[in-house]
């Protein structure tokens, strides 16, 4: 889990997906704010869709319309874009970085271990440094990633597939489009094979402001629900592939806007007066 004694000392913003549609803009000026207000400048990075034109545009209007003092954006649709120095250049500028939504494993598959990776952990764990990722941009920061599963259904093995992400919160599991699609069951069926992992759901137009070694806060329209999967019984090792998996003992945990969670104790933190 978490703990206050890391040396990471970045900052995180994951984004439950939808925060563009806000006719507010809540999320994306918190993130604003985080990242330097009018001194902000943040690179937009599109590895996780296949289309990014549609959406590098539109995140630059906002970002500017926002008061940052500069925006650039990637489409970065391969492994050899993180390689290219014009983009190196832009990260080691940057006061934060933004990856939209789309695939979690197209991003990891062209992120992790390129240059660009391997700088942006760098300028991450020095500190005063802003990630923040929307949709799979959010999904791909924790250690656990969810590739694909059903919304609903039962906690069965063959319904969830799971892989590494870039691991920027270690032992933890990020989902987003949380209780609109109905996700519960895949954390479920995540915690009953690997009971260390915490599991943060993002409902949409949403986001939990991480600063690592600190209480986590909640902004937005939606809710929160973290998972303490240190399940008391589970019997996943003997169930088969498609049989229901019997479990007890998560503790979960539903956070409005303001309310926060402390990693260290695991639990529940009210709004700040």
């Amino acid at each position: 889990m978490p703990e206050r004694s890391r040396s990471r000392r970045g900052r995180l913003l994951l984004v439950g997906g939808s925060e563009r549609r806000d006719p507010s803009l809540e999320v994306l000026s918190h993130f604003v704010a985080l990242a330097g207000a009018e001194k902000t400048k943040v690179l937009v990075v599109a590895a996780a869709t296949r289309e990014p034109q549609q959406l590098l545009p539109e995140y630059r209007r906002i970002f500017h319309r926002l008061g940052a003092e500069e925006v650039w954006t990637n489409a970065f649709q391969d492994r050899a874009a993180g390689e290219k120095q014009p983009l190196l250049r832009h990260l080691e500028e940057a006061t934060a970085v933004y990856f939209t939504g789309g695939d979690q494993l197209r991003l990891t598959m062209h992120v992790a271990g390129t240059r660009f990776g391997d700088l942006l952990r760098e300028r991450h764990n020095a500190g005063d440094f802003l990630v923040g990722g929307t949709s799979a941009g959010a999904v791909a920061m924790g250690s656990v990633m969810i590739l694909s599963g059903p919304g609903g259904g039962s906690v069965r093995r063959s319904d969830v597939q799971v892989g590494p992400g870039l691991g920027f919160i270690r032992d933890t599991m990020v989902d987003t489009h949380f209780n609109e699609r109905g996700r519960v069951p895949r954390f479920l069926t995540v915690f009953a094979q690997n009971s260390q992992v915490l599991g943060i759901g993002l409902d949409e137009n949403t986001a939990l402001d991480v600063k690592l070694g600190e209480e986590f806060r909640v902004l937005g329209s939606g809710a929160v629900t973290i998972f303490d999967g240190r399940v008391s019984f589970s019997n996943a090792a003997d169930a088969g592939d498609h049989d229901i998996i019997a479990l007890s003992g998560v503790t979960v945990h539903v956070l409005p806007r303001d309310y926060g969670f402390d990693p260290a104790t695991m639990q529940i933190v009210r709004p700040m007066k």
